[in-house]
């Protein structure tokens, strides 16, 4: 079951569901035709009883047996008693009565189940597909765009280590845009590859030995790290790409120190990251920040920032 295509699991378990639905609907329609043949059976008893009572000679038919006595034939059942007639049915009768009625019942089962699938293929299954090969596509765009900045970066860092000796401001920014650029296109290309499985990998960790992992490998800015452990079922790539950008964000503007709190408040959970801001007028477009808010919002998250003097915070709700 592990190895089948989302497609085919929703395939399967709407056939599951259907065949369950038919199965009830039959099972109901089957007790009403023999609850309808017993009243026709029960009916055409009385009419024997009148002629029987007037002494009208009649001939009834081979399915239906009228005694004196008890009969212990396994061949019939008794239905009906009026003394001192026992009215016996050929056990068969039933069965015979409700056959053409199952078969009918089979048939238009298997037209309705034919329907739904052919339904299912032409609509459900070739938007899936499609979806599938855009997404395929789009990664690999991706990565072809980012072999081919690979290539340019590569290029550059030769031009770097020949310049390094040059002792130069300008060849200072160059050298930390190729490292913030060389970090950002790794990250990219890591979320990229994982993407197939990131739709489906969940898992529930402790939230803030999770943080402690992830921002163990910040040592540019002095970092404070406060608050309770909770645990929280997250998407662990999305996640990880989310602290990416924000820790991204914080490099590039924070001045000296970052701040990071998590816990719970009035049954929400939440975390902040604060930090100071440099004081040579620089801001970003805030891409970064928008691409985290969206991937919160994918996963069921509130993403807020705002400036506030010479600090910046940023806070995502993780609900409940």
């Amino acid at each position: 079951m592990r190895n089948l295509t989302f497609e085919t699991k929703v395939f399967i378990l709407i056939l599951a569901v259907l065949m369950l639905g038919l199965s009830m609907i039959n099972l109901i329609f089957i007790k009403s035709i023999r609850m309808l043949i017993e009243d026709s059976l029960r009916q055409e008893i009385i009419n024997y009883q009148i002629l029987i009572r007037n002494n009208i000679p009649f001939n009834y038919p081979e399915y239906l047996k009228i005694t004196k006595n008890e009969v212990n034939n396994k061949s019939y059942i008794l239905f009906e008693v009026d003394k001192p007639n026992y009215f016996y049915v050929n056990s068969k009768y039933f069965t015979d009565k409700l056959k053409d009625k199952i078969f009918l019942m089979i048939y238009w089962d298997f037209i309705i189940l034919l329907v739904i699938s052919l339904l299912y293929y032409f609509t459900v299954h070739k938007m899936i597909s499609r979806e599938r090969r855009l997404k395929n596509s789009f990664e690999t765009i991706l990565l072809i765009f980012s072999h081919k900045l690979r290539n340019y970066l590569s290029t550059q860092k030769i031009n770097l280590e020949l310049l390094r000796d040059v002792n130069s401001t300008a060849v200072a920014r160059l050298e930390n845009s190729y490292q913030s650029l060389n970090s950002d296109i790794t990250a990219m290309e890591n979320y990229i590859r994982n993407i197939n499985i990131t739709s489906e990998k969940y898992e529930e960790v402790s939230f803030k030995d999770f943080l402690m992992e992830k921002l163990k490998f910040q040592d540019e800015l002095r970092l404070v790290l406060r608050g309770n452990n909770f645990k929280v079922r997250l998407n662990i790539y999305d996640f990880e790409f989310i602290i990416f950008l924000l820790l991204d964000n914080v490099s590039k503007y924070a001045k000296n120190s970052m701040y990071v709190r998590c816990g719970v408040f009035k049954d929400k959970k939440y975390f902040c990251f604060i930090n100071d801001v440099k004081d040579n007028g620089k801001h970003g477009l805030g891409v970064g920040l928008t691409l985290a808010e969206m991937l919160c919002r994918k996963n069921g998250f509130k993403m807020r920032w705002k400036k506030m003097g010479g600090y910046f915070g940023v806070l995502i709700v993780l609900g409940k």
